[in-house]
């Protein structure tokens, strides 16, 4: 057995036992029969309703989660529900929030893929659970606990205080990471992106697919020599298959796709197979519906996801925006969780700027999500000088705001892209009926 693992796995027993114990329990379960994983996820849905029911506001009025029969098919049960929403989420916040009375909720904000700044809660238990099915799911695809990592991944936003910046620093020392701000990458810096790659030596490289992608080109066009880590890992929007081999070639390993959303963490990861993403249906449910809102296999549909554990906020057939295909395939791995085809949702331009900076499309997102007067926005860039955010208001947007929002911008463009902001009554739908939250039409 690998020493450093043996190692690894002991500093976080010691560490964090909780999470430690989790990881172990779930790992456990990749020798489990297909009808044990169907037995447990039946069981912990119909525990999840009933405590759905008996404890949130929201589910106690809902008649059809009364009604469930527990001698019918999960299948069955489901088609019996009403789907949950983002803009039912927010209206009904306070009335899906289940507060324990050992330990507050943790709350958390999304950007939104699909431009909807979003706001949601979960327990602490089921945040423990979900970073172990992380773990478990980055093995799947190469990428252990306490390996040398480097995440090429968004960086808070706003100005850091000391404290909370020596907070940071531990915590990523603990899981023996570096972090590199993507959204910081520039035409002018990839040098210097590249000589931290090279001096850190990391296992595994863990990064949103473009910021990796355009690293990669520069790497071929430029002919620059790079220390090959073990496992690159993609998230955060669809890795297309040029953009995958592109990858490969100048890094020269495998390159791992990952599905998740922050209302979840981690859905999905391959395997060595790479023959479509393993769903952690032990964790949660995971479904794709039709534009009648059946249930579909093989063939594209919205992502309607149950989470099993969290009984701090319960959300039950929450439709996240995403449009996916499941598999009817099994796996030659022989891991018994089923498998997503392709992720069709979350087309995220990168946006560029006069002075060589290139802002992740996830930059934006991750910049709102916590301006609660936005409920919805979309940053279109139709020339190199100028950036135009339409913004749909839940409130007001205050002068404060907009400052905030543009020394952001300017933090990373240097001020040579001027933002210009527009209230709007809403914002118009690609012809496929889906939201651009950014477009680049350079």
């Amino acid at each position: 057995m690998n020493i450093d693992l043996v190692s690894n796995r002991l500093s976080l027993r010691l560490a964090k036992p909780a999470l430690y114990r989790e990881l172990v329990g779930y790992e456990k379960a990749f020798s489990d029969t297909e009808d044990k994983i169907d037995g447990l996820q039946k069981s912990r849905f119909l525990a999840l309703c009933k405590h759905a029911e008996k404890n949130s506001r929201y589910y106690h009025d809902r008649t059809a989660i009364k009604a469930l029969n527990p001698a019918n098919s999960l299948d069955a049960t489901l088609a019996t529900l009403p789907l949950l929403t983002k803009d039912l989420v927010s209206e009904h916040y306070q009335s899906l929030v289940i507060n324990s009375p050992d330990q507050e909720n943790i709350k958390k904000s999304t950007g939104g893929s699909t431009g909807n700044p979003f706001h949601f809660e979960l327990d602490y238990a089921s945040y423990i659970k979900r970073e172990a099915v992380m773990w478990r799911g980055y093995g799947w695809a190469g990428y252990t606990y306490g390996q040398r990592a480097l995440y090429l991944w968004g960086a808070d936003a706003g100005v850091m205080g000391a404290a909370k910046k020596l907070k940071d620093r531990m915590y990523h020392r603990f899981y023996n990471r570096k972090m590199l701000n993507s959204f910081a990458l520039s035409e002018h810096n990839m040098a210097d992106y590249l000589k931290t790659i090279n001096q850190h030596k990391p296992s595994v490289i863990v990064s949103y697919v473009n910021p990796i992608f355009i690293l990669s080109q520069y790497i071929i066009d430029n002919n620059i020599p790079i220390r090959a880590p073990h496992r690159i890992l993609t998230g955060a929007e669809p890795l297309y298959e040029f953009q995958r081999k592109t990858i490969q070639k100048a890094f020269q390993c495998k390159v791992m796709n990952t599905y998740g959303c922050r209302e979840f963490m981690l859905i999905g990861a391959e395997c060595e197979q790479q023959d479509g993403l393993h769903i952690n249906s032990d964790h949660l449910i995971v479904e794709t519906l039709n534009d009648q809102g059946e249930s579909v296999i093989d063939e594209e549909g919205d992502v309607v996801i149950t989470d099993l554990f969290n009984y701090g906020m319960p959300f039950i057939r929450y439709k996240n925006g995403d449009r996916a295909i499941l598999s009817s395939k099994k796996c030659a791995c022989g891991n018994p969780f089923p498998l997503i085809k392709e992720i069709k949702g979350r087309k995220l331009d990168a946006i560029k700027a006069p002075n060589g900076s290139i802002l992740p499309g996830e930059f934006f997102p991750h910049l709102l999500k916590d301006i609660r007067a936005i409920n919805k926005f979309q940053v279109v860039q139709n020339c190199l000088e100028e950036l135009e955010l339409s913004v749909v208001q839940s409130g007001v947007l205050q002068p404060a705001d907009r400052k905030y929002i543009e020394n952001e911008l300017d933090r990373y463009t240097d001020g040579s892209l001027k933002l210009k902001v527009k209230v709007v009554d809403d914002i118009p739908l690609t012809a496929s009926g889906k939201y651009r939250v950014t477009v680049c039409n350079l």
